[in-house]
């Protein structure tokens, strides 16, 4: 049943990412100048939908007070790359931008900080396809759409220098349960968990 193997993806992810949070907190930085001000953290990654998509992301996080993080993150995500042409389906573009800002809370150990954040955003999603048939005549159907996007992310960085490694989980709150709360909307949110791996600057 796809809701039990969906369900069981979320529960081996979530406890590991707050397990390591957890163990990373137990200590506090003494040093002011190690609590970074503003990152810029560029990455990539994939979906979780069997890995079938492309993402090229980008976070810019802000600590105006210790244990106060805002971000912004922007994401680029090339869709269905190794699906363009399926069952007389040829797919000749498919993408989304998603844009969000977020607002949530970091803790700091010495070689570690986590930050987890709550998210919310746009989404901009356009492909084309076509009929490619010989049997028939071609036929193309070009949809462009905008979506909201809700949800948490936790972002995990290693290293207290100008340059460090940055791990992140993007969990999203739609379509469920903001669009409703049937059980059958939770495909649409396991899809798009974004894993993203990168490595981030430290601008001040």
């Amino acid at each position: 049943m796809n809701f039990l193997k969906y369900f069981f993806l979320l529960v081996f992810l979530l406890p590991g990412a707050c397990g390591v949070a957890q163990k990373g907190t137990t200590v506090e930085i003494n040093e002011p100048s190690k609590a970074r001000l503003l990152t810029v953290e560029p990455a990539i990654g994939i979906h979780t939908n069997f890995g079938t998509d492309l993402l090229v992301t980008n976070l810019i996080q802000w600590n105006p007070r210790r244990h106060l993080s805002l971000a912004a993150h922007t994401s680029f995500n090339i869709n269905n790359v190794t699906q363009r042409y399926f069952n007389h389906i040829k797919t000749s573009y498919n993408y989304s931008i998603n844009q969000k800002i977020g607002v949530g809370t970091t803790f700091y150990s010495k070689k570690h900080s986590h930050t987890f954040l709550l998210m919310v955003g746009v989404k901009y999603t356009t492909y084309k396809e076509t009929l490619d048939d010989e049997r028939f005549d071609k036929v193309s159907a070009t949809i462009t759409a905008f979506s909201p996007d809700y949800g948490m992310m936790y972002s995990m960085k290693r290293g207290w220098k100008k340059y460090f490694f940055t791990w992140r989980v993007y969990v999203p709150l739609y379509p469920w349960p903001v669009k409703g709360s049937d059980v059958q909307y939770l495909d649409g949110n396991m899809d798009n968990i974004a894993l993203e791996f990168g490595i981030g600057i430290k601008i001040i």
